[in-house]
C-alpha cells in the first residue's frame, strides 16, 4: 500500500487523487535495479582464454545438433549422429569454421558494445542452422527420418534481398512428395478455397506476399491448413483457433510426438512435413 505524500494518509488501490485531502497523487517510481533488463546469453564465451574458444564453439555446435535431432529426428540415434559428426569428413569443415568463428566472435567482443552478448548469438545461432543443414543433409541422409533436399542448402549465407522466398519455401518443404494440396499461384487456385482460407485462417497486412497455402481439409474446402507469406506463418488445425506468428518472434519449436509446438501453440501437419518444417522455420527466422 502506498501512503499521500501530503497528508501521509494510505490511498486506495489505482488512486489518481488523494481521497483525503486531494492532492493529485504521483505515480511509484520503479526501483532503478528492477528495471535494468539483462541479456542471458545462449552461448556464454570465455573471451579471457582465446585459445579456448573454437573448443567453447565446437561444444556449444555439439548441443545444437542434440537439439536439431531432438527437434526433427530420432533422439535414440544421437550416439549415431555425434560418431558420425566426429568420423566423417565433416570434421575437417567443422574444425575450420570453428576456428573462422572464434575470430568472429572475438572481433565483436573487441567492440566493447553493450551489446556484444546478443551479437555473438545471432552469429553463432546462424551459423551452426547453416551447419547443421549441411550436415543432416550431406552426411545423415541414412539415419535421418526427416531429410531435406539438397536444393535447401543453396541458400546458405544468403540474405533475405536475395532469396526468393517462395522458392526457397517450396524447396524445403518438398511437398510433392506429401498428400497435402498445395498452392503457389493464387490465379489459379480456385476462389472458394481461396476465400475460405482468408475467411479462416490467412489474415496477412495489405502488402504482405504470400507465398504458399496448404488444404489440409479431408473434402478440399480450405478451411483448415496452414500458409507461408514473406513475414509470417498462419494456420488453423482442427477443431481449434487459427493462429499467426511473425518468424522474427519465433522463440521455440518444439517436436512433441507427431506434432510441433510453435512458442508453445499447437501445429501439426504430419510428421514429416513437420520435420521439414523445423529446417524452414529456423531458416526463415534467421535471415537478415
Amino acid at each position: 500500500m502506498r501512503n499521500c505524500q501530503f497528508c501521509d494518509k494510505e490511498l486506495l488501490d489505482e488512486a489518481r487523487f488523494c481521497h483525503h485531502c486531494g492532492a493529485k497523487v504521483k505515480a511509484p517510481v520503479a526501483d532503478t535495479a528492477e528495471q535494468v533488463i539483462t541479456y542471458e546469453a545462449k552461448y556464454p564465451l570465455n573471451f579471457r582464454q582465446l585459445k579456448g574458444l573454437s573448443s567453447e564453439i565446437k561444444q556449444y555446435f555439439v548441443q545444437a545438433l542434440d537439439k536439431r535431432i531432438s527437434e526433427t529426428q530420432n533422439p535414440a540415434k544421437k550416439k549415431h549422429y555425434i560418431n558420425r559428426l566426429m568420423q566423417s569428413d565433416f570434421q575437417k569443415v567443422f574444425e575450420l569454421r570453428a576456428r573462422q568463428l572464434a575470430e568472429d566472435a572475438y572481433t565483436i567482443h573487441s567492440k566493447q558494445g553493450n551489446t556484444i552478448p546478443q551479437e555473438v548469438d545471432q552469429l553463432l545461432t546462424k551459423s551452426f542452422d547453416g551447419l547443421l543443414d549441411y550436415f543432416m543433409v550431406k552426411y545423415c541422409q541414412d539415419l535421418n527420418e526427416v531429410n531435406i533436399p539438397d536444393e535447401a542448402l543453396k541458400y546458405e549465407g544468403k540474405k533475405k534481398e536475395e532469396t526468393d522466398l517462395q522458392t526457397m519455401v517450396v524447396d524445403f518443404l518438398d511437398l510433392e512428395s506429401e498428400e497435402v494440396q498445395i498452392y503457389t499461384d493464387f490465379i489459379t487456385m480456385p476462389l472458394r478455397k481461396l476465400q475460405n482460407a482468408s475467411r479462416n485462417f490467412l489474415f496477412p497486412a495489405k502488402d504482405e506476399k504470400v507465398l504458399l497455402i496448404a488444404d489440409q481439409t479431408v473434402f478440399g474446402t480450405c478451411r483448415e491448413g496452414f500458409a507461408l507469406t514473406e513475414d509470417a506463418l498462419y494456420w488453423k488445425s482442427h477443431f481449434k483457433e487459427p493462429q499467426k506468428v511473425f518468424y522474427h518472434q519465433i522463440e521455440t519449436v518444439k517436436k512433441e510426438k507427431d506434432w510441433l509446438l510453435i512458442n508453445d501453440i499447437f501445429f501439426n501437419v504430419n510428421p514429416t512435413v513437420n520435420g521439414k518444417m523445423v529446417f524452414l522455420l529456423n531458416k526463415l527466422k534467421t535471415l537478415d
